[in-house]
């Protein structure tokens, strides 16, 4: 069907309606020309005059930005002699500009969660920090390379993960680590910007070392320099690091407008795989009493906390004396089970299913070592027992 010219007027006036009524809200960024402009309207001797006068500025670069742990407000589990843990943190841009941010993690303490006191340090030399590169979520040795925070646009933030090896400890020993960021120069995309470590009011970062050691940041040289309309200034005005843990070994407490922002996490020496289990009765005559014949079901809740896949993830589970295996009874994350070692299509059992009696149910997550159970997963087991 063909739309004459008259119709598709009548068709886009009411877009062309609100765009007067709303215009498109237009952002400004640093170094963008600000104009403001006055008109006089006058007659003067019957003549008509009309002066206009404009005022005009170049926004001043605001430098803004935080650091936060990003571990779901707790500890990071490890377990002791442990290799790679990963903490994760966040670094959100929200001043006007593309900035790069040069990276460090130190050990702190307290604690950032309370209790269990901090009494530990990773393994000398073994805290590195590298950036989440969006290929594939969570922490990857072969694509999360980069040590730096590459052109972060305005109200962006990018995932960053502190990696360290653990000593020999003890359980519920815990390890507060610090991730410090370092604002620097947007605008060179693959390649790490010059530090940004004074800004025109006086404000300086202290010195340090970032990004796994490449860059080592000197402190600033305070310096105040007037506002110039035609020029663009920049003007540090990150928040400060307020609790205690926002110290670190390296460098002072975080202070604002120092062009650095702070935030701190923990290792625990905790296991970071986790089981409930739960039984319900079910008696011959839809009640709950335990008699002989009456049915127990049970269920395992297995979770894995941290950020880090767990291998080889077995569960075994006996069968409780005094009663019976049901058969066919295995159920993972509502999927029915064979009881047979059908392995590749199916990594559940009840041992002795032939022979009988069954002694246990066996339950392969890691499908023969082939999968690596990843954090923030939980897998439902169900089986079922007769009493004798």
């Amino acid at each position: 069907m063909k739309i004459s010219s008259a119709e598709r007027f009548f068709l886009l006036l009411p877009v062309f309606i609100l765009s007067l009524l709303f215009p498109l809200k237009a952002f400004s960024a640093a170094g963008d020309l600000i104009n403001s402009t006055a008109t006089i309207d006058y007659v003067i001797g019957g003549n008509p005059e009309s002066i206009t006068f404009t005022s005009s500025f170049v926004e001043d670069r605001k430098v803004n930005f935080f650091v936060t742990e990003s571990n779901g407000g707790s500890a990071v589990p490890v377990i002791s002699g442990m290799t790679n843990a990963v903490m994760q943190f966040t670094v959100t841009n929200s001043g006007n500009a593309v900035q790069d941010f040069l990276l460090t993690a130190v050990n702190t303490s307290p604690n950032p969660f309370g209790l269990p006191a901090d009494n530990f340090d990773p393994l000398a030399g073994s805290v590195r920090v590298f950036v989440e590169s969006g290929v594939t979520p969570g922490y990857q040795p072969g694509e999360d390379t980069a040590v730096f925070v590459d052109e972060l646009a305005v109200n962006a933030s990018r995932i960053v993960y502190v990696l360290a090896d653990m000593p020999a400890v003890a359980t519920d020993d815990v390890a507060a680590i610090a991730l410090i960021s370092q604002v620097a120069e947007g605008g060179a995309n693959g390649s790490e910007g010059a530090v940004i470590n004074a800004d025109d009011n006086g404000n300086i970062s202290p010195a340090g070392v970032f990004s796994n050691g490449a860059s080592s940041v000197p402190a600033g040289t305070p310096n105040n320099v007037a506002d110039n309309p035609a020029t663009m200034e920049t003007v540090f005005n990150d928040p400060a690091g307020l609790n205690p843990e926002d110290i670190s070994t390296d460098l002072n407490q975080d202070i604002a407008s120092n062009g650095q922002h702070v935030d701190a996490g923990a290792y625990q020496v905790t296991s970071p795989v986790n089981i409930t289990k739960t039984v319900t009765i079910i008696d011959t005559v839809g009640g709950n009493d335990p008699h002989p014949g009456a049915t127990l079901r049970y269920q395992l809740e297995v979770t894995v906390a941290g950020n880090t896949a767990v291998d080889n993830l077995l569960i075994t589970d006996p069968i409780p004396a005094n009663t019976s295996y049901t058969d066919a009874s295995i159920r993972l994350n509502g999927i029915a089970q064979t009881d047979a070692d059908d392995a590749p299509t199916d990594y559940s059992r009840a041992i002795d299913i032939a022979s009988k009696p069954v002694v246990s149910i066996a339950v392969d997550l890691s499908q023969g070592g082939a999968v690596a159970v990843a954090p923030g997963t939980t897998n439902t087991i169900i089986f079922e027992v007769t009493i004798d």
